[in-house]
């Protein structure tokens, strides 16, 4: 999970430049994600044992597909097209609070002190670091649209992470994800079917498409690989807990990019984020 939200977390500032300055939309950049990822787990599948798929799973994999792939992921990036890098990572430190709320409703996983206090700590520092951090970026127009997107999308994860780890347990994370990736897939192709047709391909710059391959391959196929491997063995609540690594990795890379200055109060956040998420990890709950 660490290492899925490093790679996550480098996603933002790509994701950002492509959609800002690469010339392409959001719809466009969720059918590169979304579909691209699913080519790809289709080319791994080839090459790993086969697991069969029950035909009274397929409901609840579709289902996790809508709610963890085309409301969250594509939600995301359609919202952060309309909104500020800074604004879209202050928002993402809400889904482990989410998590938290709906694997107490749907999970009975007990909310001890110990682990709530993580989550406050985590959401702290990453508010902190986020809201201290001098980029270039600030200067992003927003739209309380794209707000309120990313907002929902926190939440379709969350649901995804909870009411449907049963059946990501039950898979291996090729098998699982070579067919939500699918279903997906064809949900989102009668919305952006049209805007792949508008695709300037022959002015995309090398370095558009050599983000939009980070995305794809990196964020997506290689990440979602991790994060099933990590869900089918640890509970909802400290999978979502990782997501506060996102901000201090988007601050390192802005810094080391030379678009953000390093400020004593960065490592107290850090300190904050890494504390928060180390309680979540070691605290008992009555499912884990």
């Amino acid at each position: 999970m660490l290492l899925a939200m490093v790679l996550f977390g480098l996603m933002a500032t790509f994701s950002k430049d492509v959609l800002a300055n690469g010339g392409i939309t959001g719809p466009q950049l969720v059918a590169f994600r979304i579909c691209g990822a699913a080519i790809l787990f289709w080319l791994g599948s080839i090459i790993v044992p086969q697991q069969r798929v029950e035909r009274r799973d397929l409901l609840k994999i579709v289902g996790a597909s809508f709610f963890g792939f085309v409301m969250a992921q594509g939600g995301y990036i359609v919202g952060l097209s309309l909104t500020s890098p800074i604004n879209a990572t202050i928002e993402l430190t809400t889904m482990p609070i989410f998590t938290l709320i709906l694997s107490s409703i749907i999970l009975n996983e007990r909310i001890t002190p110990r682990r709530a206090l993580g989550i406050a700590l985590g959401f702290t520092g990453a508010v902190l670091l986020i809201t201290r951090t001098t980029s270039g970026a600030s200067g992003h127009p927003t739209d309380f649209r794209g707000d309120i997107l990313i907002l929902i999308s926190q939440v379709g994860y969350a649901f995804y992470l909870t009411y449907f780890s049963g059946v990501i347990r039950k898979y291996d994370a090729f098998t699982f994800n070579k067919w939500t990736f699918t279903f997906a897939s064809i949900m989102i192709m009668p919305f952006v079917a049209p805007h792949i047709a508008q695709i300037d391909w022959p002015a995309m710059s090398a370095r558009t498409a050599t983000e939009i391959i980070y995305i794809v391959a990196a964020a997506t196929f290689f990440t979602f690989l991790l994060v099933v491997w990590a869900q089918r063995r640890l509970m909802p609540t400290t999978v979502s807990s990782y997501n506060y690594v996102q901000p201090f990795v988007a601050v390192v890379a802005s810094v080391a990019m030379g678009l953000a200055v390093f400020q004593w109060m960065h490592a107290v956040a850090a300190a904050l984020i890494f504390t928060g998420v180390w309680l979540v990890i070691n605290s008992k709950s009555s499912k884990s």
